[in-house]
């Protein structure tokens, strides 16, 4: 395929994509004024989302300003509340032009879909899981046919790739199909030797927690609202998703789904809203709050559930390492890297934030990064790899923290700009010895800028890896597997790949989740399944049986038993049976 030449040196690296490129000749007022009616036409004759007759009313440049990326959720954090929103308008990233309105659920709303839910629950909770499942597959083949629908609702919100937007879907049904196939043996009653207990029958089983209060963020809005909602049905659970004030039209869209999939009235409830909303819905007491956001809203949802002492499970921010190796195949890890870097511009949780390259392959690793990034094609629409970022604060992070390690003494090798001085479209950027204690290497960045460090050997990459206070991801990049296995039980980090990044996300086995500022929860997969279960024991014996000699009133008898038992805990074996007999058969008694 044929690309274009590189951009001028203003905004060096990744390709623009050809209309990116016609705005930049036109003019941006004109050009974007008339891309945006056009494809407002466009996505209003395939979004049916409006349901405000007025659109032309002024849409504020931000709802809110939070530099945090997924504080939409955050309840209580502001020292003074803002004022209850009525609706939110929601604007393409790229262009500003006009999604659609949708309302905001006013409280008294909010507070009476968790009761609507639980009491849909009390009915889906008593089948069976071969039934919830049986259920359940009619959900997957609804996703199946309405693919296309969902990615133009997740593009005309995020402005990310189609083939971002379709994997979004993709991933949804592999978890839905692992589940089908899963579900079952998980939640499962298991039994329990029963020890010491003669005519004892010890279980334990798996039980549906009730309502789970699902908090999900706009960089992934299907998937990362779909995955915890199938995850609580396939437990037993009901659900109420508050999706992303930035992506409502894609959150609406589940409860579209589960209606058609035929899911019993309000088995999964949809509200929608900003901060208020969030508030709302933990002050209504669900089962469990599970949130998937940054470090900042995590702390205000853990605070305000526990005033309830509602159980929280959080997947927070990531400050992910990759560690390139000197035996490293450095066209794979370069390719690699970049691609876990700036999928989704930088804007995924697991994504590559800082790469640690044993110094004898520092140079040429370089070069080949460069090379790999400067061929990504930037824009909206057709073949582009790097699209819009969702929220102008983002925006404004990534631009900070270039020009904090340009001061301290970093080099740009590619990027470094916006594709034009208008638009939400970062060009994908590579920094080179950025020093430590430069921004882009202590916060989360949330968008499309990779700052890469010279070391000495891996066990210096490990340390300043560690050092971070997240933990959620990092990858190992190496020829000599073995020791790619070792280094990866040394990193403080919920998982680790070695020779690749992301594709756990394409495992639904696997569970996701972090440790220290990146949350403790694990999501996905049997562990997920777990996390939204309340595990209850129960034991049977026989009844008409003599009292156990432990039991009231204590005398001779009893006490030689547990004498013998401890004899037999501390000498398994034939010297613990041989004490045991002793034991019994002493008159003594002490």
């Amino acid at each position: 395929m044929n690309r274009s030449p590189t951009a001028s040196a203003g905004a060096r690296g990744a390709q623009l994509s050809p209309e990116v490129r016609a705005r930049r000749e036109a003019g941006p007022e004109s050009a974007a004024a008339a891309e945006a009616a056009e494809e407002s036409t466009r996505l209003s004759r395939r979004l049916d989302v409006h349901g405000d007759p007025d659109r032309s009313r002024p849409f504020p440049e931000r709802i809110r300003r939070d530099r945090e990326p997924d504080v939409d959720t955050e309840p209580g954090a502001d020292p003074e509340p803002p004022p209850p929103l009525t609706e939110l308008r929601i604007r393409r990233p790229a262009d500003r032009g006009l999604v659609g309105v949708m309302p905001v659920d006013p409280v008294a709303v909010v507070e009476a879909s968790v009761l609507r839910a639980r009491n849909a629950q009390a009915v889906w909770g008593a089948l069976a899981v071969e039934e919830r499942t049986a259920r359940l597959v009619a959900l997957r083949r609804v996703i199946g046919r309405r693919t296309d629908d969902i990615a133009d609702r997740i593009i005309a919100e995020t402005g990310k790739p189609e083939d971002e937007a379709l994997t979004e879907v993709l991933v949804v049904l592999r978890l839905l199909r692992h589940y089908e196939r899963t579900a079952r043996k998980v939640l499962a009653p298991r039994r329990i030797g029963a020890g010491l207990l003669p005519g004892g029958s010890a279980r334990i089983f798996h039980e549906p927690l009730g309502v789970i209060a699902v908090l999900a963020p706009w960089n992934y809005p299907f998937t990362l609202s779909m995955e915890p909602v199938i995850t609580a049905l396939f437990a037993g659970n009901g659900v109420v998703l508050k999706p992303s004030e930035h992506t409502p039209f894609t959150g609406a869209i589940v409860a579209e789904i589960c209606e058609e999939a035929g899911l019993p009235e309000d088995l999964v409830v949809v509200v929608q809203g900003g901060a208020l909303t969030g508030s709302a819905l933990v002050d209504a007491r669900p089962d469990h709050v599970h949130l998937v956001g940054s470090p900042v809203t995590g702390r205000a949802v853990l605070a305000r559930a526990a005033e309830h002492l509602i159980p929280v499970s959080v997947e927070l921010g990531g400050k992910d390492p990759a560690l390139v190796l000197a035996d490293a195949e450095l066209e794979t890890a370069a390719r690699g890297i970049a691609f876990g870097a700036f999928y989704n511009a930088g804007q995924t949780c697991i994504s590559t934030e800082r790469v640690y390259v044993e110094a004898p392959v520092y140079e040429e690793f370089l070069r080949i990064l460069v090379r790999v990034t400067s061929e990504l094609r930037a824009g909206t629409g057709g073949n582009v790899e790097i699209g819009p970022m969702v929220l102008g604060a983002g925006l404004e992070t990534v631009e900070a923290q270039v020009a904090d390690a340009v001061d301290r003494g970093a080099r740009i090798l590619c990027g470094g700009t916006r594709a034009d001085p208008a638009s939400n479209i970062f060009l994908p950027t590579v920094l080179a010895d950025v020093p430590e204690g430069a921004l882009v290497l202590e916060e989360e960045t949330f968008g499309p800028l990779l700052p890469v460090v010279s070391v000495q050997g891996a066990d210096e990459a490990i340390l300043l890896a560690n050092r971070h206070p997240m933990g959620l991801h990092a990858s190992i990049w190496t020829r000599d597997l073995a020791r790619g296995r070792a280094l990866a039980h040394r990193i403080r980090a919920g998982g680790v790949s070695v020779n690749d990044t992301l594709s756990q996300w394409a495992i639904p086995g696997l569970p996701m989740g972090g440790v220290g500022e990146s949350g403790w929860s694990r999501a996905r997969g049997g562990e997920g399944l777990l996390a939204f279960s309340r595990s209850r024991s129960i034991l049977v014996r026989r009844g008409g049986r003599r009292p156990d000699p432990w039991w009231f009133p204590y005398g001779p008898r009893g006490r030689k038993l547990t004498r013998a038992l401890l004899g037999w805990e501390q000498h398994r074996g034939l010297r613990g049976l041989v004490a045991v007999l002793v034991r019994l058969m002493s008159k003594e008694i002490r």
